[in-house]
């Protein structure tokens, strides 16, 4: 027992520095679970829970099937999942959109070569976190500094439009450098999806969404939604991944945790005092603690909410820590294909470096 502790420990790196820092911080404050955004983690949830009901259904080969039928080559499968995930977390949100397109993808690519199955699964956490940017309600930081702020939607929009439109060209210019070799791909041919189940799906999936964008009452929904899919299939929930989900708690008490540090507000408020500090700052906070908390964080202390805006949102973009939404997309890649789980890092960091130093440059001069 106590060795599959340490093994696990051991390979899942990103559980383990969460647990850490929740422990070691608690030493200095006293920890205010009340502070764990319970929104976040029930909303992955029943995600987690209504994607594996539709890969259980067949939708997800359904899907892939469509979509490989329609890309010739690799540099057009690349530049539709890419498309695909960017547009996709406009609507969805960027945790969620790679939640759902990214078993999708890697069945999909499961007779492409490695070397595929990392590029395109990069390219839909990167699309992913770039689409989401232009709406509110598309990543958990911006809906924060839209409400602690009391941001406007017109100046919000002016934000987010130059930002998205960039970071649309930039992953478009990525994909032109895939080869356009022609596909080969033999999947078995879609079975046929009973009706029944596919309206249940429809119907669940936009009640779950409604709900987490807070047009139905979260706090009865969701508990509604657990319920009837526990009846529908209890075995589904074998297939929730706990470990994401402890790893979020920890993080949110993490943070918490550091923001009622008198040592490290005094260290915030010093460093984040200008609008270029704040900007570069919170984007290099952000590949430490991810961005999440790194807004929160820093807007105590500033009033500078456009940098921060645009240093946390080209803050995802980097390490795998410096968004939930490169956690969720890790886990799913490991969980699917351990053995290039570390070929797949690399290639993640480099490419998420260099379009974070090309927004970097043309958003901070």
């Amino acid at each position: 027992m106590v060795n599959r502790i340490f093994t696990y420990l051991k390979n899942d790196i990103m559980f383990t520095v969460s647990m850490s820092l929740a422990v070691i911080t608690s030493f200095f404050v006293v920890p205010d679970f009340g502070a764990v955004n319970w929104h976040t983690i029930f909303s992955l949830t029943t995600m987690m829970i209504w994607v594996s009901l539709l890969e259980n259904a067949g939708v997800l080969h359904a899907v892939s099937v469509w979509l490989v039928s329609r890309s010739h080559h690799t540099r057009a499968l690349m530049t539709s999942v890419t498309l695909l995930s960017f547009f996709g977390a406009m609507l969805l949100s960027n945790d969620i959109a790679i939640l759902t397109l990214m078993p999708i993808y890697l069945r999909l690519a499961s007779e492409l070569s490695n070397q595929l199955k990392i590029i395109g699964s990069t390219l839909i956490i990167m699309a992913a976190n770039s689409g989401a940017i232009l709406f509110p309600f598309g990543k958990s930081q911006n809906l924060y500094l839209f409400g602690h702020y009391g941001v406007s939607v017109g100046e919000f929009f002016k934000w987010s439009g130059a930002l998205t439109v960039a970071s649309l060209i930039l992953m478009f210019i990525i994909t032109r450098f895939i080869k356009s070799t022609p596909l080969s791909i033999n999947l078995q041919p879609a079975e046929h999806i009973e009706s029944r189940s596919l309206t249940f799906l429809i119907i669940t999936g936009i009640i779950l969404i409604v709900t987490i964008f807070g047009w139905l009452p979260f706090n009865i929904v969701v508990p509604i939604m657990l319920i009837i899919f526990f009846i529908y299939n209890h075995k589904i929930f074998k297939m929730v991944d706990y470990g994401l989900l402890t790893t979020f708690f920890f993080f949110f008490v993490a943070t918490n945790n550091l923001a009622n540090i008198h040592i490290v507000q005094d260290l915030v408020s010093s460093l984040f005092d200008t609008p270029s500090h704040v900007l570069f700052g919170s984007f290099l906070l952000s590949q430490v603690i991810s961005n999440v908390p790194s807004t929160i964080l820093i807007s105590t202390f500033t009033e500078h909410a456009h940098e921060l805006f645009l240093g946390t949102n080209i803050g995802g973009l980097g390490t795998m820590i410096a968004s939930m939404a490169n956690l969720i997309g890790y886990r799913v890649y490991r969980q699917i294909e351990p053995d290039s789980s570390a070929a797949f890092l690399r290639l993640f960091m480099v490419l998420n470096f260099v379009m974070a130093v090309v927004l970097l440059v043309l958003f901070g001069i």
